[in-house]
This record gives structure tokens, C-alpha cells and sequence, in this order.
């Protein structure tokens, strides 16, 4: 065999040989998928304004972040409607998966927290809680027709079970028991709700909520979307300062209080000008106050009585009414507390147990507020009748003595630990060592008389 040749065959079988191994190697692993990221909120508390921003704020953050879904822990008695709306529509418009947990054990999603649920892609609840009861009623808790009239309570839970009724349709859930909800405040457990078809899991924890709905197609804004939420890492977002403000300032009892303090504060600064803090705190106070009222309802009737009640018992210190002006300064305070929250609105809250006006607000603050200014007031009246202490006046009725002999021409005088020149306000002479008592200051010089002579 030619040298060529015995080269070629060499070669082929080399070949052959590299071959058959590459075959035999295995295949590179793929690249490990990212692991997807969940987005978490907590509401546990009434819903407010600052809770549709801050539900707003998750949503917008879960959107541009990327994440795989967005995970609200409810657990709500109510609260407004027009926050609850605007929240419903944010979640039914939402290119991002959402889910809601209401949890943990013992959480409730009450009235406004119905419609939350319900408007979730995936609606789950904890074994021990409950949900319904979101038939609309005012402010106090009383039913819209004792205080709106019938027509106005027809309309108002109308147009709540027609919102209730879309969101399950939208959303594919049971659109008969969810009128119910609105119409005679059906409530049902998590058991009962899931067997009426109002959620789609009962779930101990959130990540049972993840392990459901992972591999779940939802219906998104832009079209059908298959969510990947299995051992996901579950980021949690914290309310802001504004939101957490805006939450706080939603409840009428601090409203009150707000409005309380600032009266107080204002009406020290009557009493006593110049102090500045009891002012400017009061001005803050009162702002803070005027910022709620555009969160909450607010009867406008029963901030003119708080106002009145305050200018009452300022007027006090400077009218004398024997105690009127402060009586009536309190009464007005007091009814001012009991009607701030205006309940001829029932657009505006729908849930019996989420906004209260304490008892402890209505009747205690307003009437310590009434005594602490009818002390001050009481003070000021005093101080007013009390004679003058300082200047040249205060020294009229002050005893001292002479230094020497002290006549009609003039002479000096030790009185209020100070040397005074003097003269006496009658021809009489009287020796060094003498008691006198000051009758007038004329210029520089006291007027004196001797003690026993001088008026008291």
C-alpha cells in the first residue's frame, strides 16, 4: 500500500473516531429560567384614598419592575366608594397578573373589600375568614333611607349592585351572589365562598396562593397571559409617608380631634398674643383638619358650630355673660363633634363598622376643651381685675419709708426696694423713719401719706 493512501486511511479513521466521541458527549444544559418575582401589598385597614394611591403605586411599580404578579393581603372592614371604584377599575385595566389573599386567619374582606376580591384574577381566602356584607349603608352605620329618604337609598343600592354585578362578570365569578352581597349583606366563609363560586382557592398562606395559581391563564388588558408564580421571590412594598397620612387622616375621629386642637390652640393665641406656639401649632392643626375634610365627609354645618364654639369661649375672656358665652361655647362644640361626619352622603362610605364617631371623642374632648379655655378665660378676667404690679402705677399703695424729714418741699424715700425722690400730699411734716404709702406718682416723684392716714 502506497504511503498516500495509508495516510488517507489514517486520517478517516481519526475522524470517525472525533466523531463518535462528539455524538457520545452530552448536550449543554440549558440556562436556568429566571425565577419569578411577586410583588406584595398589605391593606389592613379601611380602604381611604391614600389606599387606592398606594394599590395605584403597586400597580404601576409591578408593571415597569417586570414582576410575574402583583399579591394584595386583604384584610378590610369597608370603607369609601368612590376609593373602592377607583381601585376596581385600576385592577380590571391591569396588564399585570393580580392576585388577592384575604389573610391571615381571622381577616375579613367586608363591603368594599367584596369588590376588591372579586376584582382580582385570582381571588383566594384564608380557611378562617369571611367575606360579604357590602350592602351600602351611611357613614354611622344607619341604612341610607333613614337618613337620605327611600328614592335616595333605591338608587344608591342600585348602582352598587350593578357595580358588583359587572365586576363578577368581568372577572367570571358568581354575579347572583354578589348582588346578594349588596342587596341583603349575604356574608359567607371561605368554604361557602368557594363552593358559590365568588373566589377560586382557599388558601393557608401566600405561597398556596402562588403554588395555585402558577400555570394559570388569566385574561390581561393586551390579551390571555399564563402566570408564573411557583417559588417565586415575594417582594414586599411599603405604604409612603403621604399614604400612610392620607389613611390616618380618613378617620373622622382624628378629624375631630385635629379640629379640636387647632380651636384650642387658636383661642390660646387670642388669650395670650405673642406666645406664637399655641398658635402655630394650632394653625398646623387646623390644616391638617381642612386636608382630611377632602378625604372624608364633613358636615358643613357642624364645622360653623366648632367655630362658633370656639369664638363663644374667646369671647368669654372679654365679654362679661356670667358664664354664657362659655356654656354656650361648649354646647356648640359638643354638637359640632356629634354631626361633623356629614351623613347625607352615602356615595361616599358604605361600611357599618369602618368609620365611627367615638364616644370617646363626641363627649370628653369637647367639654375638656371647654374647661381648659374657661380656666384660661377665667385667668385672664382675674389677671385684668387685679391691680397693676408694674410700671409707675403699680407702685401707687406700696409702703415704704423716709430718709429723712419729708415735707411738702420734697424729700427721698426707700419704697419697693428702691430710693425715690417724694413729697407728702399734705402740709404735714413727717420725721426720718417714717411709714408712708404711695398715693400718686407725679413724673419721677411719689405723692405720699403717712401709712395710717393713706387709703387702703
Amino acid at each position: 500500500m502506497s504511503r498516500p493512501r495509508a495516510a488517507l486511511r489514517i486520517l478517516g479513521a481519526a475522524a470517525a473516531v472525533a466523531a463518535g466521541l462528539a455524538l457520545a458527549a452530552p448536550a449543554p444544559a440549558p440556562a436556568p429560567a429566571a425565577r419569578p418575582r411577586v410583588l406584595r401589598l398589605d391593606v389592613r385597614q379601611a380602604i381611604t384614598g391614600g389606599t387606592a394611591e398606594y394599590l395605584e403605586a403597586g400597580l404601576a411599580q409591578a408593571r415597569q419592575g417586570g414582576y410575574d404578579l402583583l399579591l394584595i393581603v386583604l384584610d378590610t372592614p369597608g370603607g369609601a366608594l368612590d376609593a373602592t371604584r377607583e381601585i376596581v377599575q385600576r385592577m380590571l385595566s391591569s396588564d399585570v397578573p393580580i392576585a388577592v389573599w384575604v389573610g391571615p386567619a381571622g381577616a375579613r374582606a367586608g363591603s368594599a373589600g367584596v369588590f376588591i376580591t372579586m376584582a382580582a384574577h385570582i381571588a383566594a381566602m384564608d380557611p378562617a375568614s369571611n367575606i360579604g356584607a357590602a350592602h351600602p349603608v351611611l357613614s354611622g352605620g344607619k341604612d341610607v333611607a333613614e337618613e337620605a329618604g327611600k328614592d335616595m337609598a333605591r338608587k344608591v343600592e342600585n348602582d352598587t349592585a350593578a357595580f358588583a354585578r359587572s365586576i363578577a362578570a368581568a372577572r367570571g365569578r358568581n354575579a347572583e351572589w354578589a348582588e346578594k352581597a349588596v342587596r341583603e349583606s349575604v356574608s359567607a366563609t371561605a368554604a361557602e365562598a368557594l363552593k358559590a363560586h365568588v373566589i377560586d382557592v382557599v388558601a393557608p398562606d401566600p405561597a398556596a396562593v402562588l403554588a395555585f395559581a402558577d400555570g394559570r391563564t388569566v385574561q390581561l388588558k393586551d390579551g390571555p397571559h399564563v402566570i408564573r408564580s411557583r417559588d417565586a421571590t415575594i417582594e414586599p412594598l411599603e405604604m409612603t409617608v403621604r399614604q400612610r397620612t392620607l389613611s390616618f387622616l380618613a378617620d373622622p375621629n382624628v378629624v375631630a380631634m385635629l379640629f379640636l386642637v387647632g380651636t384650642l390652640g387658636i383661642a390660646l393665641e387670642f388669650y395670650h398674643p405673642g406666645s406664637l406656639i399655641p398658635g402655630i401649632a394650632g394653625g398646623l392643626a387646623l390644616l391638617l383638619a381642612f386636608l382630611a375634610m377632602r378625604v372624608i365627609p364633613v358636615n358643613a354645618g357642624a364645622v360653623a358650630l366648632l367655630l362658633a364654639g370656639a369664638a363663644l369661649l374667646v369671647a368669654e375672656a372679654y365679654v362679661t355673660t356670667h358664664g354664657l358665652a362659655g356654656a354656650a361655647g361648649v354646647t356648640c362644640l359638643v354638637l359640632g363633634t356629634m354631626l361633623f361626619v356629614d351623613k347625607g352622603s352615602p356615595a361616599y362610605r358604605f361600611d357599618p363598622g369602618a368609620y365611627r364617631m367615638s364616644p370617646l371623642v363626641v363627649w370628653p374632648t369637647p367639654i375638656l376643651l371647654g374647661a381648659v379655655l374657661g380656666f384660661v378665660a377665667w385667668k385672664v378676667v382675674s389677671s385684668r381685675r387685679s391691680r397693676l404690679v408694674s410700671g409707675a402705677q403699680g407702685l401707687v399703695g406700696e409702703v415704704g419709708e423716709t430718709l429723712d424729714a419729708l415735707g411738702p418741699g420734697g424729700g427721698e424715700v426707700f419704697v419697693h426696694g428702691e430710693y425715690w425722690r417724694a413729697r407728702t400730699a399734705s402740709a404735714a411734716e413727717l420725721p426720718r423713719g417714717a411709714r408712708v404709702r404711695v398715693v400718686a406718682v407725679e413724673g419721677l416723684v411719689l405723692v405720699v401719706e403717712p401709712e395710717a392716714a393713706a387709703p387702703r
